[in-house]
């Protein structure tokens, strides 16, 4: 599944952040269209000629929505569905999934490695030096939850910030 999110990134993602999800299905010949009253965050279907379309909930706010795009992008990559079927998506507003459910675990997982590649969040950090969760999900463009998942993921912490008593601190041994 790693490997997949990689090589997806590989092929379609243009090395900017955040990440434009909606170019990355189109780029894969996923149709994306969105539908104000729809009763799921998203709905996956894939045709019978096996082309993958996704129906997405336009009122959600941005963020939801490119975490619900790419959570049903890592469907269709893992061949969660067979050709002719149909699936709701329903992920809540603070983002929390059944993980009971071995495919909604691997498609949180595939889409938060296509959400924060790896390289692009070790350079944040160790590059950037991005100084707090906030500033990192305000740079990928998700909530700060999926930054800290992600940096645990890929075992990254943020640098420590030098205690203010330590900052600017002189001895002046001169009477």
């Amino acid at each position: 599944m790693a490997l997949l999110a990689e090589g997806i990134l590989k092929l379609h993602w243009d090395q900017s952040i955040p990440v434009n999800v909606a170019h990355i299905v189109r780029q894969m010949g996923v149709r994306l269209q969105l539908q104000p009253d729809l009763p799921a965050s998203a709905v996956l279907s894939i045709a019978t000629d096996n082309q993958a379309h996704i129906t997405l909930q336009s009122s959600l706010p941005s963020v939801h929505q490119r975490y619900v795009v790419a959570h049903a992008l890592a469907h269709v990559a893992l061949h969660h569905l067979r050709p002719g079927m149909t699936q709701p998506i329903h992920i809540s507003t603070d983002f929390r999934l059944d993980f009971g459910l071995r495919h909604m675990a691997e498609a949180n997982d595939f889409a938060l490695r296509l959400l924060l590649p790896e390289v692009a969040l070790r350079y944040a950090v160790q590059t950037m030096q991005a100084r707090n969760w906030e500033e990192l999900a305000h740079a990928f463009a998700v909530p700060t939850l999926f930054i800290k998942q992600r940096m645990a993921d890929v075992q990254l912490d943020l640098p420590r910030a030098t205690p203010r008593h330590l900052r600017g601190f002189t001895i002046d041994l001169e009477p």
